[in-house]
């Protein structure tokens, strides 16, 4: 690998990690920027438009307690660049801390977030971000605080099994899953990947 390559392989994962920290912070208008205008996501609880996610994105900040709040912590990422285009790959934890049926808890998403992005104008921002699901887990901030009764009617078993504990809780929410949510190690995945790979290829 050469000094270009490993230049803009740097310059395409600096724009996940400027969304993060801006994202975390409510630092709104830094995460706008990191979008191209017609930009799409697809993420556990929304499947749209960017314009839409970042709007109740913002209203869900404004309407948590002071006691809650997430953070998105990366570990590795590898990244293709071919010409204008390139795909992105990012280890995440999504750490999550809210109340659910009065209870505080934290929420521990394991993911990775699949992003193709675009280069206009000698800047790249992303097009399309897509969330890998792996895994979830669910703990009470105060041990044992929570009764086994209210976890019988998670579903712990089949291809949605990875989501299981953030699908109820959603739900409960009176949210809804998107349906063609890519699962790790499922066709979706699969799925996901080769439009990645293809949409690349095309340039």
């Amino acid at each position: 690998m050469n000094i270009e390559q490993i230049a803009e392989e740097y310059a395409v994962k600096r724009v996940r990690q400027v969304w993060a920290f801006a994202r975390d912070h409510g630092e709104w208008e830094t995460m706008r920027g990191c979008f191209h205008p017609e930009a799409t996501v697809r993420v556990l609880w929304f499947s749209g438009p960017a314009t839409t996610f970042f709007a109740r994105t913002i209203e869900a900040a404004k309407e948590r307690a002071p006691e809650e709040g997430s953070k998105h912590w990366f570990g590795n990422s590898r990244a293709w660049v071919k010409g204008d285009r390139a795909l992105l790959e990012t280890d995440a934890m999504v750490l999550v801390r809210n109340r659910l049926d009065g209870h505080l808890v934290d929420v521990t998403l394991y993911i990775r977030l699949y992003d193709r992005l675009e280069r206009r104008s000698g800047e790249w921002k992303i097009l399309r971000m897509d969330a890998i699901y792996d895994r979830d887990r669910l703990d009470p901030v105060i041990p044992g605080s929570l009764p086994a009764s209210l976890f019988e009617s998670v579903n712990l078993a089949g291809p949605n099994a990875a989501i299981a504990l953030m699908r109820w809780r959603i739900e409960k929410r009176g949210g809804k899953v998107p349906p063609d949510l890519p699962i790790g190690g499922t066709e979706s995945e699969k799925r996901l990947r080769a439009e990645g790979e293809a949409w690349l290829e095309a340039r």
